[in-house]
């Protein structure tokens, strides 16, 4: 049975929950409605800008130029079909979130296995070097760090940019990383309901931020990344 990565690795998924569903919400730096933390703000730990036009693989015809590019695309919808077909799925790890959002990318979405270092950014895979799976499949923010700099991913400015099978990662006030993630599987009037291995497995983006927001340790940052690059 496959053990999670050893305490040193980022911090585990923060727990999941509904609430009233409230305003719009602008994602990537996401400050909660509380007074604004007195920490420093955590300084990124890759380039998160957006890697160049979006374009959708749906739209490209297969005489188009771009038809090669479109097979080659990570399949959104693939994504967040397995993803809501599975949510029932065995649980692997104590914190499961990063672990599921990586088996709906290969199993649904097409994303292939890359091989490398198990702490490596631009690795990704399970089964390989004895050790079962690499941190960027079963953690978060190392998820998050490989789908934005490794498959050319796009990160979405506002909720309302999103598309399903786009992923959503979170982070909470008091953690230094983003520690959950989650998969959009259906967006109604530019709000995404999204699918995880969390406390509640499918619910809203504005649930789960509201959930916190009154808290002492409200969700600060959100952050929803378009994998492109298989």
């Amino acid at each position: 049975m496959a053990t999670a990565p050893p305490r040193r690795s980022p911090t585990p998924c923060g727990p999941q929950e509904d609430g009233p569903p409230r305003q719009p919400i602008r994602t990537f730096l996401t400050q909660a409605a509380t007074s604004p933390p007195t920490e420093e703000e955590p300084q990124p730990l890759i380039d998160e800008g957006v890697y160049g036009p979006d374009t959708d693989p749906a739209s490209a015809s297969p005489d188009s130029p771009d038809s090669a590019a479109a097979a080659a695309a990570i399949s959104g919808d693939g994504t967040a079909n397995w993803a809501y077909n599975n949510l029932d799925t065995r649980w692997e790890y104590r914190t499961d979130c990063a672990n599921f959002v990586s088996k709906a990318l290969y199993h649904g979405g097409g994303m292939k296995m890359r091989p490398g270092g198990r702490k490596a950014d631009n690795a990704w895979w399970q089964g390989r070097y004895g050790f079962g799976k690499s941190w960027s499949w079963t953690s978060a923010d190392y998820l998050r760090r490989h789908v934005t700099k490794w498959r050319n991913g796009a990160i979405q400015p506002h909720e309302y940019n999103a598309k399903v099978g786009d992923l959503v990662f979170f982070k909470w006030k008091r953690e230094r990383v983003y520690n959950h993630a989650a998969i959009i599987y259906s967006m109604v009037q530019g709000h995404a309901g999204i699918v995880q291995h969390g406390l509640k497995n499918q619910t809203t983006l504005s649930e789960v931020i509201n959930r916190y927001r009154h808290t002492s340790n409200p969700i600060e940052k959100v952050t929803i990344v378009r994998p492109k690059t298989r």
